[in-house]
């Protein structure tokens, strides 16, 4: 394998491929994860097959390999965990400050209101009529129907619709709130 030797590279593989994959999954507990570092490390086998004339146990040099690849797996997920769990905190805190601020909530509030107003304005005429009588005049699906002739079906498809639209046309407000 030191000279290149494909052969004997595909024996290797074929020959610990399936052990190593077996010790990797115990230490990360996916099967996936472990199939990234064992081919990872089969690859690092080949690039560095000048230097396998120095291994003197092979079945203790992939076992190590192995083990320290996955600790080094373990890490980098601990740390990327660690990150977005500081993110999210400060995210969090950072909204909730600006929130209890009475100025800046007094700001935002006035905010939300006008785009509120905005996109219900751009609802088509007949779901702004349903949205409102259900979400100012308070009635439900059934009153509008009748109210207006339409079926109930019709008065369900045009809420759907007007929430997904509010949705859409208030994401950025949404998003502060989670």
């Amino acid at each position: 394998m030191q000279k290149g030797d494909q052969t004997a590279y595909e024996a290797l593989f074929r020959i610990y491929y399936d052990k190593l994959l077996h010790i990797a999954e115990g230490y990360l507990g996916s099967e996936q994860e472990a199939e990234d570092v064992v081919q990872s490390l089969f690859l690092k086998v080949w690039e560095r097959k000048h230097n396998f004339g120095e291994v003197t146990n092979l079945n203790n040099y992939l076992f190590t390999m192995t083990k320290n690849a996955c600790l080094d797996q373990l890490k980098h997920e601990k740390v990327k965990d660690l990150f977005s769990k500081n993110y999210s905190e400060k995210k969090r805190a950072f909204q909730n400050q600006f929130i209890m601020d009475e100025t800046a909530s007094s700001i935002l509030e006035k905010d939300l209101e006008k785009r509120i107003k905005l996109a219900i304005e751009a609802l088509p005429q007949k779901c702004k009529n349903v949205f409102l009588k259900s979400r100012v005049e308070g009635m439900n699906h059934y009153e509008i129907a009748k109210a207006l002739d339409i079926s109930k079906r019709t008065v369900d498809n045009h809420i759907s619709n007007a929430l997904k639209h509010m949705r859409l046309h208030l994401k950025e407000f949404l998003t502060l709130f989670l």
